[in-house]
């Protein structure tokens, strides 16, 4: 009986944490002003979060963090903004303004890495 209980408890807790946590942002986020920044993770082959909810018409400074062990960039698609292409362990920032309604799609430029899922988007809503 006492071994079901810690396992009950254990679950309920377990379960409490991950509907607490939303999933589509970062833990490394802060917000200076009138500028929000949130850290997106690169690694083979996605974006860590590749969702990223923000307020409409708000700035949004993306650092891109490597921890991949490949080249990775960040490219918004129709805004002509690129990160330089980092190697692992490096960092590069870009500021976007989110649209008034709807999303902006991000990829990794590298050659074969969008194709292989390292996209994501900015929903602003």
């Amino acid at each position: 009986m006492k071994v079901f209980g810690v396992f009950s408890c254990l679950a309920t807790l377990m379960a409490g944490a991950l509907a607490a946590s939303p999933g589509t942002v970062s833990a490394h986020q802060h917000q200076s002003g009138d500028t929000r920044t949130i850290e997106v993770v690169a690694k083979e082959f996605a974006f860590e979060p590749a969702r990223i909810e923000v307020a409409p018409g708000s700035r949004v400074e993306i650092k891109l963090v490597n921890e991949g062990s490949l080249s990775h960039n960040l490219h918004i698609a129709g805004e002509g903004m690129t990160t330089e292409t980092i190697q692992t362990g490096h960092t590069d920032v870009l500021t976007v303004t989110a649209p008034e309604n709807g999303k902006l799609a991000f990829f990794c430029k590298v050659p074969g890495h969008k194709q292989a899922g390292m996209a994501g988007e900015i929903v602003a809503h």
